[in-house]
């Protein structure tokens, strides 16, 4: 009797573990996405700083989309586009105010500050964007959502709205 106990707390032993490793693989997922998010929103204020779109653009994959209440895109070329026409007519930062990772989904709740280049107006824009990260560790999907209003006239230098 005392040998089938022996046998059944290590049973259960090797069971807890199992899932303790399976709740830390998830666990490491998020972290992984959260740190690659976190490079990713300082990569765009550094490629604006720099003018190096390619700081941007490394972390999302060839057939990324893009969505927003503005305009959609669907592959890298429209994706570049899109930025090459943002990072032409605005010098804009993205100021992070909290980012929330479920699985490879991150939500990211951010001002988008701007100024137009052509006007020098100044101008910020509440925004959450939701990143799903696909198997490659790149963003294969982007969505947008904030106020048109707040870009008022300056939507027409946004890609996609002409």
């Amino acid at each position: 009797m005392l040998r089938i106990q022996r046998h059944f707390s290590t049973f259960l032993l090797f069971l807890g573990l199992s899932f303790s490793l399976n709740s830390q693989a998830a666990g490491s997922v998020e972290m992984q996405v959260e740190s690659i998010i976190r490079q990713a929103m300082t990569g765009y204020n550094n490629a604006m700083e720099t003018d190096d779109i390619a700081e941007w653009l490394k972390y999302f994959s060839d057939n990324v989309s893009r969505q927003s209440p503005l305009s959609n895109q669907s592959g890298k070329k429209d994706f570049t586009e899109f930025f090459t026409a943002e990072f032409k007519a605005f010098k804009a930062q993205y100021n992070v105010k909290q980012i929330i990772v479920h699985g490879r989904t991150a939500a990211v709740v951010y001002t988008w500050e701007a100024q137009h280049k052509a006007s020098g107006d100044f101008f910020k824009v509440p925004m959450v964007a939701i990143y799903d990260m696909d198997t490659s560790g790149r963003f294969g999907s982007v969505t947008y959502y904030f106020d048109t209003a707040k870009l008022g006239k300056y939507s027409k230098d946004m890609a996609g709205n002409n």
